[in-house]
């Protein structure tokens, strides 16, 4: 009887465990949830951002044709020329900063969702561990009953004797 008590508790103690655990891991997806929110709106951004480092380099671009085709070689226009092709060398070498962030987020996107749906798995192995414990404390409660009932019904019969 002792051990079955043992038994049940040691169980509940298994199930208890196990729910904290899957709290513990619903907090992780959550938090992991938002850090996916997060990255992508930082994706969003840099796309944003890409997308106007192009345009100022297609104007710079622009610039520079327009400088090329006008036939005034004064030094002003060769000031222009060389202050486009610094602003340009320094838009390429943003827009090269911005690919490479954006690369990095996407990975990073990536290993977080791949998280998410490992932690998703063990919410549900968890779920699944704490439906077959509640089963097996039902039925180790059912059996703890019944024999109680069979030790009163013993209790009864030595009494009687």
């Amino acid at each position: 009887m002792e051990k079955i008590r043992e038994k049940l508790n040691l169980l509940r103690a298994e199930v208890d465990a196990a729910n904290a655990r899957v709290e513990e891991l619903e907090l992780k997806v959550k938090d992991l949830e938002q850090d996916q929110t997060l990255k992508e709106r930082s994706i969003v951004s840099l796309e944003h951002q890409n997308n106007q480092l192009e345009e100022k380099l297609e104007r710079a671009y622009e610039d520079i044709e327009r400088l090329k085709g006008s036939e005034v070689a004064d030094m002003e226009v060769k000031k222009e020329t060389e202050n486009a092709l610094r602003k340009i060398a320094l838009l390429e070498e943003e827009l090269e900063n911005s690919d490479e962030a954006l690369k990095k987020t996407t990975e990073n996107f990536r290993e977080a969702d791949i998280k998410i749906e490992l932690l998703e798995k063990k919410v549900e192995q968890l779920n699944m561990t704490i439906q077959t414990n509640e089963e097996k404390n039902d039925e180790l409660t059912a059996k703890n009953k019944q024999l109680s009932d069979e030790l009163e019904q013993i209790m009864k019969q030595l009494d009687e004797i």
